[in-house]
């Protein structure tokens, strides 16, 4: 894999002094920042990562992932395997006649390009999943296609879908040949989860930094990487120009167009974007855990503040000093310690296997992203969700809470965050962080599988051999920012 240049921010432009102002605001304006790295002209002036993220980790990219299946069906039109202007009718005959749908209607009107700027026509999002192709294909196009803006997330999975029957090969092993290898993504450091059917979709890619800053770049230049043409240059200027509006700034193929001029950007939930400005050939790519909207909005100021309201120069008088302090700054971040407090004797009295007796709680709620519907048991290895059984035990340094004998949370008692491989369904989030602090009848635990951006206390009550818990998840939504579990008691068994 071929290096990305770096070079100084003042070499294209850039002042190390506002970059190290930007990087304090950042951390004060109610996200929680994970990972920034910001380029100009092709070359990286500013890396951060806020331990424990590093900068090889996967790091959930939510909607983001849209993006790369988008990428994947630029290559195939790039390739002659697919037009956008084919029709989906076409694509899924055998399809549509098994179902019995006619493939007249608004359903004879639905093109690829329809399903790439979000204008499928349905009023009614089909539900993803391994059943997703008949669920999108029997749910009425009520409306005429390319006329309103519907987000549509079963219509991506569609794409991934239409990738591997034109080239008939998966939307990973294409893109991976296509796109990742010649512009140098690095496969380690990206997963990309299936459905129960085998199909890699969107939202499914976990990705680093750099690989997200990659494809921005790629886009940012019009589908080129050094003399290569890796997607054809008028698919991504269609791409990457506004084909719909809607509430925001206008919607173009699986990206979002931003409010500053010549700017458009992959956009995952919670703040995982890639920003590119043509106008200042600029990009920049975060991973963080933002509240919507009022935190993604709150960073969203913080970067244009800096990076794309004004022209720039295209260099700045060297500023040693000012580099070395940002330098310095970028490479000391780490998100807060969790709360530690003197572990007592008492806590070996929570030792033991419990058994669920009344109540239930989910096994793992740092992933369920609704509290009625759990989308992300589609790429669960097991459908039961919801816990049997809860073992502890405690040493000097953690207590171990091992539940349904897989998935063992390390939780550290003097308030480290450190991450912890462990059992996980979604296979990209295989490592936890967790801390704990004892008192005479509780014990507080807060976790989360750190590549993603969710958290989850548990409060645990003891009397006797009966445990009593609540479970509270962070959704990252203001209007609804929590999801419990109240009412759970579990037995030691004897």
């Amino acid at each position: 894999m071929k290096e990305l240049l770096r070079a100084t921010p003042e070499s294209v432009g850039l002042s190390s002094q506002d970059l190290l102002h930007m990087l304090m605001e950042l951390e004060t304006c109610g996200t929680e920042p994970h990972a920034l790295m910001i380029a100009r002209h092709g070359k990286v002036v500013l890396e951060c990562w806020w331990s424990p993220f590093e900068r090889e980790t996967r790091h959930i990219c939510h909607s983001f992932g849209k993006s790369y299946v988008m990428a994947a069906v630029g290559a195939a039109v790039t390739d002659g395997l697919l037009s956008v202007e084919d029709r989906i009718a076409d694509l899924f005959a055998d399809d549509l006649k098994a179902l019995g749908v006619s493939d007249s209607g608004n359903m004879a009107k639905l093109k690829v390009k329809h399903v790439l700027s979000m204008t499928n026509g349905m009023s009614v999002h089909a539900m993803p999943g391994e059943h997703m192709i008949e669920n999108y294909l029997t749910t009425e196009v009520d409306l005429e296609p390319g006329s309103v803006f519907k987000y549509n997330t079963t219509g991506t999975c569609m794409l991934s879908e239409i990738v591997r029957r034109v080239t008939g090969r998966s939307v990973y092993d294409y893109a991976n040949e296509r796109i990742f290898q010649p512009i140098g993504i690095n496969t380690d450091q990206l997963s990309w989860m299936t459905f129960k059917n085998g199909l890699h979709v969107a939202p499914g890619v976990s990705a680093s930094t750099e690989n997200n800053l990659r494809l921005g770049l790629l886009f940012l230049q019009n589908g080129r990487w050094g003399d290569a043409q890796v997607i054809d240059e008028r698919f991504v200027q269609d791409a990457t120009a506004k084909q719909i509006d809607n509430d925001v700034a206008g919607y173009g193929y699986q990206l979002w167009m931003h409010k500053q001029p010549g700017t458009f950007k992959f956009s995952g939930g919670h703040g995982q974007d890639s920003v590119m400005c043509r106008p200042l050939d600029l990009a920049f790519s975060i991973q963080q855990a933002a509240s919507e909207p009022h935190d993604t909005d709150a960073y969203d100021a913080v970067m244009v503040k800096y990076l794309l309201d004004k022209p720039l120069p295209d260099t700045l008088p060297e500023d040693p000093d000012a580099l070395a302090a940002l330098r310095s700054y970028a490479a000391s971040r780490h998100l807060p310690d969790g709360a530690a407090a003197p572990v007592h004797g008492f806590a070996k009295g929570w030792d033991g296997r419990y058994t669920v007796t009344s109540g239930k709680f989910h096994v793992y709620p740092e992933l369920v992203p609704f509290a009625n519907t759990n989308v992300n048991r589609d790429f669960y290895d097991t459908d039961d969700e919801f816990a049997k059984t809860l073992a502890i035990r405690t040493g000097k340094k953690a207590v171990e809470l091992i539940i349904d004998d897989r998935t063992t949370l390390v939780a550290r008692l003097d308030g480290k965050r450190i991450p912890h491989e462990t059992y996980c369904p979604m296979k990209s989030f295989q490592h936890e962080c967790t801390t704990a602090v004892f008192e005479k009848d509780s014990l507080l635990v807060d976790t989360w599988f750190y590549q993603t951006c969710f958290k989850t206390k548990l409060w645990l009550t003891r009397q006797g051999d009966t445990l009593h818990l609540i479970v509270r998840k962070e959704r990252l939504h203001d209007g609804e920012p929590y999801i419990w579990y109240r009412d759970v008691e579990l037995t030691r068994q004897s």
